[in-house]
C-alpha cells in the first residue's frame, strides 16, 4: 500500500470530497483524524442520508469502519436470551468472561447508534479489551431498536438486563455487589437514566460510565431552527455541520426513535428519561465518569450533565479528548486507528478495574 503523507491543509485544498472537512474546523482537529476521514470517509454515504430500509440492505456501505478492528481474543464468549418487559419479549446479550474461578465483577455495556443503528459488533472490541484488561465480565446488551421498538423500549430493555444480571448472579458467576453500567452516545444517555432507576430501586452501582452521551437533544426537535435561544450549548453551534456527525444526523435518529411528528418529539423530549438533564433529582447517584470529544456537537451537554451531578454532591469525573470527533472510541485498529482511541481503552479499563477491585 502506498502511503501519501500530506498536511491537514493540503488535504482540504486538494481533495474537495463530498463530505470533506471544512477549513473552519481544521484548527485543533487531530491531523490523523483529518487524514483518515478525508481519505476513507469523505466520499461515503452516511446512514442518515438514506432511509432506514436502505441502510439495512447493506449496513457496511454506510458505516465508517476503516479504522476499526474486531478486538482481542477473550477466554469465553457466549450469547444468552434475556426476557424483557416493555413490551414483553426477549433480547440477546453477549457475555465476555475472563479466565479464572470467579465470581467476577460485571459491567453492562449499552452500544451507541442513536437507538436505531448498531448491535453486538458495535463495541465488541472495547468489551473484549475491558474483559481482559480489567479482569471483569462484560455483558453487551443487544437492546431492541427503533423504528420497530421506539422510545422508551431501549431504555427499559437495558434496565431489564441490569436486573436480570443481578438476579442471575450465581448462574453468570458474577458478584451482584460489584456491578457497573455504561455506554457510548445513545448508550451513554441510557446509562445516565439507569443510574436514576438504580438509585430509586436501591441498587448500588459501582459506576455509571457515559461516553459522548446525548443528555439533552431538545435542540434536535423536528422543525426547530437552531439558534442561541433554543440551544445553550456552544459545541452544537460550532459543530452542527461537521461531515462525520452533523445536526441532521441527530434529527434522523430522533425521527425513528421518537416519531416523525413535532407533537411526539416534543412530548418525549420534555420527559426526563429522554432528556436526563431534566431529571427531578440528582441526589445520591452512583459515581460517574463522563467522556467527551472536543469536536462533537454533543460535547457541552455531556459536560453540563457532569456539572449537574457535581452540584448535587455526587462523585463525578470528566475527561475531554482533544481534537477528537464523536465516535473516536471506535477507531482502534492497531495499524490505522487513532492514538486517542487506544488511550480511551487504557483509561476506561483502569477505571473499571479500580472501581471493581478498589485499586
Amino acid at each position: 500500500m502506498t502511503i501519501i503523507t500530506t498536511t491537514a491543509t493540503q488535504t482540504q485544498e486538494t481533495a474537495a470530497p463530498r463530505l470533506g472537512i471544512k477549513r473552519e474546523h481544521l484548527a485543533g482537529l487531530d491531523p490523523k483524524w483529518v487524514e483518515l476521514w478525508n481519505t476513507h470517509g469523505a466520499q461515503m454515504v452516511r446512514a442518515d442520508e438514506v432511509s432506514i430500509e436502505e441502510y439495512r440492505q447493506n449496513p457496511a456501505a454506510y458505516s465508517f469502519t476503516y479504522p476499526t478492528c474486531a478486538g482481542p481474543d477473550v477466554f469465553r464468549v457466549e450469547d444468552m436470551q434475556v426476557p424483557v418487559t416493555t413490551p414483553a419479549g426477549e433480547m440477546t446479550v453477549r457475555v465476555y468472561s475472563p479466565k479464572g474461578p470467579g465470581p467476577f465483577p460485571v459491567h453492562l455495556n449499552f452500544h451507541g447508534g442513536g437507538w436505531v443503528l448498531g448491535g453486538l459488533n458495535s463495541e465488541a472490541a472495547w468489551c473484549r479489551h475491558m474483559c481482559n484488561k480489567a479482569n471483569i465480565k462484560v455483558i453487551d446488551v443487544d437492546y431492541r431498536m427503533a423504528p420497530e421498538y421506539p422510545f422508551p423500549t431501549s431504555i427499559y430493555d437495558c434496565w431489564d438486563a441490569v436486573k436480570w444480571a443481578i438476579a442471575n448472579a450465581q448462574v453468570l458467576n458474577i458478584d451482584p455487589n460489584s456491578v457497573s453500567i455504561g455506554g457510548l452516545s445513545a448508550g451513554g444517555q441510557m446509562s445516565a437514566v439507569l443510574a436514576h432507576f438504580a438509585r430509586d430501586e436501591g441498587i448500588d452501582l459501582k459506576l455509571h460510565l457515559m461516553i459522548v452521551p446525548a443528555t439533552d437533544m431538545r435542540y434536535c426537535m423536528k422543525g426547530l431552527e437552531l439558534d442561541k435561544s433554543n440551544c445553550p450549548y456552544q459545541s452544537v453551534h460550532l459543530f452542527h455541520d461537521v461531515p462525520w456527525g452533523p445536526l441532521g444526523r441527530e434529527k434522523w435518529f430522533l425521527k425513528y426513535w421518537l416519531g416523525d411528528s413535532v407533537e411526539k418529539q416534543r412530548e418525549a423530549l420534555n420527559n426526563w428519561i429522554c432528556t436526563p438533564v431534566l431529571a427531578p433529582s440528582f441526589d445520591n447517584l452512583a459515581p460517574a465518569h463522563i467522556i467527551t470529544a472536543e469536536f462533537d456537537l454533543e460535547r457541552d451537554e455531556g459536560e453540563y450533565y457532569g456539572e449537574l451531578l457535581r452540584k448535587a454532591g455526587n462523585k463525578v469525573t470528566v475527561k475531554r479528548y482533544a481534537g477528537m470527533p464523536h465516535a473516536f472510541g471506535h477507531y482502534n485498529h492497531p495499524e490505522r486507528g487513532l492514538k486517542q482511541s487506544f488511550e480511551y481503552i487504557e483509561d476506561t479499563s483502569r477505571l473499571l478495574r479500580s472501581v471493581h477491585y478498589s485499586e
